[in-house]
């Protein structure tokens, strides 16, 4: 009879920890989710409507003027492709020599690879604004300022993707590499044919993470870039506020509701692998 209460006051407890947490959760996905709400409204109100107190939860005159003259009277359409261009190809880079080089570091037993291991996972101490100057001239003597190659060249292959996918990596079989190699595969056969497949989840979770940073990135745009015909959409953003249009509070949500929209897409797709990646890619040595 004792027990049986105590498994009551047990699962009584579960539940109230349960319910507990369920609050919390919604707390913060309602407090999480105010801010884009507003910034939705705000995309489809006039500029008077915006700065008006009190504040109106729904648009009384709502209108897609502000669309209209963003996409009129900015290059906001060519920021847009400049940037999923930009992202695209960081992607397609990052997730290929990240993965080739974590496939080296896993599968591959050759002299000083834990040092060079270690060396490049020592460049992530290297603070990013010790290395923006030394960039910055580089990339003047060899002509690629105002141009995109210094937003892709130098993240090709980075300590973080190879980090991550080395990890991951190690739950690939060696067997099933050995049955490979018996079959007449090649070494980047394997890596192609085998492995990859099988880190799909990683590379998923990779590929948001990469997609994600430089989608965001502002620093190194503001830093290379100086024709408007070459502006990130972050880039622009910044500029539509603080040179051309200020105040525009209007535009500035209606840009920033569609600069989410291609993160929101991806997220929806390859949030599966990225969840997987996330709680399968922990493996160790």
């Amino acid at each position: 009879m004792r027990e049986t209460s105590v498994h009551i006051a047990d699962r009584r407890a579960q539940r109230l920890a349960l319910g507990a947490l369920y609050v919390i959760l919604v707390v913060a996905a309602f407090l999480s989710l105010v801010p884009f709400y507003w910034m939705l409204i705000s995309s489809f109100k006039p500029l008077n409507d915006i700065l008006t107190i009190p504040v109106t939860l729904v648009p009384p005159r709502p209108t897609l003027e502000n669309y209209q003259l963003l996409l009129t009277q900015t290059k906001f359409a060519q920021s847009m492709f400049n940037t999923l261009f930009v992202a695209g190809v960081n992607v397609l880079l990052q997730t290929f020599l990240c993965s080739l080089a974590g496939f080296a570091f896993a599968k591959y037993r050759f002299r000083w690879r834990n040092l060079l291991f270690t060396l490049v996972l020592g460049t992530v101490m290297i603070p990013a604004s010790v290395q923006l100057v030394p960039n910055y001239i580089l990339m003047a003597n060899i002509g690629w300022l105002d141009t995109w190659l210094p937003l892709i060249i130098p993240t090709a292959a980075n300590a973080f993707g190879i980090f991550w996918m080395r990890q991951y990596m190690y739950s690939v079989p060696d067997e099933l590499l050995d049955a490979g190699r018996l079959d007449g595969a090649s070494e980047f056969g394997l890596y192609w044919r085998i492995v990859l497949p099988v880190t799909r989840p990683a590379l998923g979770a990779l590929a948001l993470f990469v997609f994600t940073t430089s989608w965001n990135e502002f620093l190194l745009p503001l830093v290379y870039l100086r024709s408007e015909e070459r502006y990130t959409v972050q880039l622009l953003i910044s500029n539509i506020f603080r040179q051309r249009f200020q105040q525009n509070f209007h535009l500035l949500m209606a840009a920033s509701v569609l600069a989410i929209i291609p993160m929101t897409i991806l997220f929806a797709t390859v949030q599966r692998q990225f969840i997987a990646g996330l709680t399968l890619g922990s493996l160790k040595e």
